[in-house]
């Protein structure tokens, strides 16, 4: 018989030897004898020295396959490996503090090549400063320390939670008496003075933006803005960062500029943020103040306002094309244009608008909503934009519906131009010669006949007030839509509901432009945009290149595409106004029927609530009635202000609900309306046929709702699309969505 096999074999774990016993093989057995020949009829009787049984081998598995003693071994051996070892938790050293540098040890069997590349890169970064080393144990202090005041403590928690973002660590290296070692881009040098990029670092391509850094003592920054300070007192030498006029945004380094009644009482909040320095127009007391080491009293405060930032941000307008658009409408299409215009000339082009800024392309700068008309947001972003490559600026002087504050005096401009001036603006408060005025500033500062350019509406009737401002020797581009005495004016044009196309005469040439951009007024602000190419010399091929690769601008009669067969656009018109002009430029395109969604905002401007629902009656054949940022006021108060526009009260309203039918208006049209505005919208929405336009105003591009101490998310945009999704659906379920509240199938 052949030998038995050996039945030995190997965990394939790395335990110890001493954690299983030896393998063990069986005997072979003992040889068989050679059988006995059995003669008939006789039974076999084995040898006397087979009387006894033979012993069976020893069952070394005990009953259990290799599978099931492998996981028995397994198993022993964990339990063994935890009794050595005690079970890692939250708190132990390696979670509850980071290995200092150089605590490594390699013989410590606890790491291992990870624990090993962590610890050494935490050294490397510690060594360029990039994060702070492992604070020394604090000495142990014989005496009794001194105890801070409950106040002074909630004074110091504040002041270092808001300084935890701006204020160097302490393990940054520092040179020359504590200052920073940065490069010419103010980027952090190691200690090989070459500079750290996180991006350089990971590999990432594509323009990155990056921030300058600035840096002027107060005494420096007094002189260069010739600011003549009626007081000074305090370290002149300390050393400025950034200036602010808002206590909310004031970083560690900043002068903070105190303005009015709400600058004194920003003044502690912009200390606790480490404001170093003030400027105000009257005595304030610094002395109880954390941070603040100089206080500066000037006369004029808006001057100040003005020249300080300027100055501490070098000028940065000096070096670039800046071009300035004014007017009441159309000023932020037009920056749009007129900026992806310059770029396709291959200039690299930044914008300051209502709708943003951006330091060149599509690469967008952190910046408040109305930094536009904030001098010192607009000289920041600015010299950020020249920082990153920026040869040119477009700013938006006046913005849609808002209180022209002027033109900054420290900004050089190059060219103005002026879209039109429709309204007064008299709920500001101010004559239309007024608003005329502070229009006219900038057309004011266009006085070198080689640098400067002017470029003006002459279809609007004040454009030779505006054209008459500043040097009289300064060119002038005109642009009209059907006056052919205009330097820029259109031969032809087709309007419809998904493209407006346009031939346009210019003095060298005439130019075919195709362009996502709808209606009449859209077709102003593109030849706004074709008379400053005019001025400045830009190939033609470039011009038409730029305007066509505008497809839309966000929430200005922003048509919204999913296919479907009516069209759906969303715009901000929140006056009577612009509601008016909006639907007047709709019914140009051709549609059906118009179906329009308007709402107003509570708590201010209840007159015009009537109005808006009138002219939305008068123009559109269905109107969907709803809330706007209602605040703290009831929306169904809002709504029956707003009904008053067409005779109705809210009690009506409601007694023709109660038979769930709403009559037509004399004029035929049809009138709805809901509390809810998602409802509204999507009612709407729902209710477009093909050949129909769903106009949804108000809102534009406001991404929120205000509704009691509430702020949530909104978007028209967003909630249109959704109801483009399932609109279908609805059809096709046999629901008549052609009135409101829907009509079910008879089916059901």
């Amino acid at each position: 018989m052949a030998t038995a096999p050996h039945l030995a074999f190997h965990l394939p774990f790395p335990f110890p030897s001493t954690s299983r016993p030896p393998p063990r093989t069986l005997a072979p057995p003992p040889p068989r004898r050679a059988p006995l020949r059995l003669a008939a009829g006789r039974r076999f009787r084995p040898p006397t020295a087979d009387d006894e049984p033979p012993e069976a081998a020893e069952d070394s598995s005990h009953g259990l396959n290799r599978y099931d003693q492998l996981a028995r071994h397994v198993e022993r051996a964990r339990k063994r490996q935890q009794a050595d070892q005690p079970e890692v938790t939250a708190d132990h050293p390696l979670f509850s503090s980071p290995p200092s540098a150089g605590s490594y040890d390699p013989d410590d069997e606890f790491f291992d090549e990870i624990d090993r590349a962590i610890a050494e890169k935490r050294e490397e970064f510690t060594r360029r400063g990039l994060i702070k080393p492992t604070p020394p144990p604090p000495p142990e202090v014989d005496g009794p320390a001194d105890e801070l005041s409950p106040e002074e403590a909630i004074d110091l928690d504040e002041i270092r939670r808001l300084q935890g973002l701006s204020v160097a660590d302490e393990g940054s290296e520092e040179v020359d008496g504590g200052e920073l070692l940065l490069d010419d881009e103010g980027l952090l040098l190691d200690d090989d003075l070459e500079g750290f990029d996180v991006a350089d670092e990971l590999g990432l391509e594509g323009p990155r933006l990056r921030h300058p850094a600035f840096r002027m003592t107060l005494a420096e920054l007094l002189d260069e803005s010739k600011l003549v300070p009626l007081a000074v007192t305090g370290d002149q030498d300390v050393a400025l960062a950034g200036v602010q006029s808002d206590a909310s945004l004031v970083a560690a380094g900043d002068l903070f500029v105190c303005v009015g009644e709400d600058g004194l009482a920003g003044l502690t909040e912009a200390d606790k943020r480490g404001a170093v320095a003030v400027v105000a127009d009257q005595d304030v007391d610094i002395e109880g103040t954390l941070a603040c080491r100089a206080l500066v009293i000037v006369d004029d405060i808006t001057a100040a306002l003005r020249v300080l930032p300027a100055c501490l941000y070098r000028r940065p307008s000096k070096d670039m094309a800046v071009i300035g658009v004014t007017g009441t409408d159309g000023v932020t299409t037009t920056t749009h244009l007129v900026k992806a215009m310059y770029e396709a000339m291959g200039i690299r082009t930044g914008m300051v608008g209502v709708l943003g800024a951006y330091a060149f392309g599509s690469n967008k700068l952190d910046s408040q909503p109305g930094a536009s008309g904030d001098p010192m947001a607009v000289q920041k972003l600015m010299a950020t934009m020249l920082h990153n490559g920026a040869e040119a600026v477009v700013l938006e002087t006046t913005t849609d519906g808002m209180l022209p504050s002027g033109v900054d005096s420290e900004i050089d401009y190059d060219i103005a131009v002026l879209t039109n001036v429709r309204h007064a603006n008299l709920e500001a408060g101010m004559t239309y010669e007024e608003y005329m005025s502070n229009m006219a500033t900038l057309f004011s500062r266009m006085v070198d006949p080689e640098r400067h350019r002017k470029v003006v509406n002459i279809d609007d009737p004040s454009a030779p007030f505006f054209a008459a401002q500043g040097g009289h020797g300064v060119p002038v581009v005109t642009y009209s839509f059907e006056n052919k005495k205009a330097d820029v004016h259109t031969l032809k044009y087709q309007l419809s509901l998904f493209e407006t196309e346009v031939l346009v005469q210019t003095p060298h040439g005439i130019l075919e432009i195709s362009s996502g951009l709808l209606g009449r007024d859209n077709i102003y602000n593109i030849l706004a945009t074709v008379a400053v190419g005019v001025a400045v010399g830009a190939p033609l091929e470039d011009i038409v290149k730029g305007i066509e690769e505008v497809d839309a601008i966000p929430g200005r009669c922003e048509l919204i595409d999913e296919e479907q067969a009516f069209g759906v656009i969303i715009d901000h018109a929140r006056t009577p106004e612009a509601l008016s002009r909006l639907l007047d430029s709709v019914k140009e395109l051709g549609p059906r029927r118009i179906v329009t969604v308007v709402g107003c905002c509570g708590e201010k401007e209840r007159g015009k609530r009537p109005m808006m629902t009138k002219i939305a009656a008068e123009k559109s054949d269905v109107v969907m009635l709803t809330s706007d940022n209602p605040a703290s006021e009831d929306p169904l108060d809002i709504l029956d202000d707003m009904l008053s526009g067409v005779g109705w009260t809210m009690e009506e309203y409601l007694k023709y609900g109660a038979n769930d039918y709403y009559p037509p208006l004399p004029n035929g049209h049809r009138l709805f309306l809901h509390d809810i505005r998602r409802v509204a919208v999507r009612a709407a929405v729902a209710m477009g046929e093909q050949g129909d336009v769903v106009v949804v105003t108000g809102k534009g591009n406001d991404t929120y709702e205000l509704e009691g101490d509430k702020k949530e998310f909104f978007d028209d945009r967003e909630e249109c699309r959704e109801a483009l999704q399932y609109v279908d659906q609805l059809h096709r379920s046999g629901i008549d969505t052609s009135e409101f509240p829907w009509r079910l199938p008879e089916s059901h």
